[in-house]
């Protein structure tokens, strides 16, 4: 039996030009990128339109596991094709309108929800257009990254991928938190948002404190104090650390 390996072997040979190269190089970049967002339309419909019955699994789990058998891929990488294809479905007219496509990067749709919770929408999809993935998911994030400082090694500590039951937090590749689906909406999304928090503070080596407050008026007043103190805490940080610099004489 003739294996890919034999063919890469006998019948595939890279041009000497290195122009033509990379043009090819190039080009296959965008038609992955096009696949990804085919193979997630794909797994959207088989989800949505309930098609994994049909082909012979009981539920999307025990398909998503046959794919993982076939291909070698692992489950968290199908399951983050299926969120490109939900993600992509659910904005798929902001985004054309925002002149996004295949080419501009689908792997950078699994952060755009999360960008458009903390950032201006209008703003977020001019990003996803010309931003990089590494930029985008950092700018998600809410992390500005200098690239002269970290020379280049910036490296994505936090992946969020979901399956059948829950959101993922995957950190450092170890998996580490789940956020359940089945809650109200409001609750999931608290959850949600305070796992990001949690985890971008550790990308940022920052700190997260979590206080109890029973009412509204509770927590503006503590939000209040707490910006006052913030800023008095750092103007106090910021002279004390001025007064230790010699002096030049």
């Amino acid at each position: 039996m003739k294996t890919l390996l034999d063919t890469l072997k006998r019948d595939f040979t890279l041009p000497k030009d290195p122009k033509v190269l990379n043009r090819n190089i190039l080009d296959t970049i965008k038609t992955i990128e096009y696949s990804l967002i085919y193979i997630g339309l794909g797994l959207v419909k088989i989800k949505t339109d309930k098609l994994f019955i049909k082909l012979g699994y009981k539920n999307m789990s025990a398909y998503v596991r046959y794919l993982t058998e076939i291909t070698g891929k692992d489950r968290s990488s199908v399951y983050k094709w299926l969120q490109i294809g939900e993600i992509y479905t659910k904005y798929r007219e902001e985004l054309t309108e925002a002149g996004f496509n295949s080419k501009d990067g689908s792997t950078k749709l699994p952060y755009l929800e999360r960008a458009l919770k903390i950032k201006p929408e209008k703003e977020v999809y001019e990003n996803i257009v010309k931003m990089s993935q590494r930029e985008f998911s950092n700018y998600a994030r809410g992390i500005m990254v200098i690239e002269d400082e970290l020379n280049g090694k910036t490296k994505e500590n936090v992946i969020e991928t979901e399956d059948e039951s829950g959101h993922i937090f995957t950190y450092r590749g170890i998996k580490s938190a789940k956020v359940y689906f089945g809650q109200k909406n409001d609750v999931y999304e608290r959850l949600i948002f305070g796992a990001q928090l949690a985890y971008n503070s550790l990308d940022m080596g920052t700190f997260v404190i979590a206080a109890h407050l029973k009412t509204k008026r509770e927590y503006k007043k503590f939000e209040d104090i707490v910006k006052e103190a913030r800023e008095k805490m750092r103007q106090e940080i910021k002279e004390k650390r001025s007064r230790k610099r010699p002096s030049i004489t």
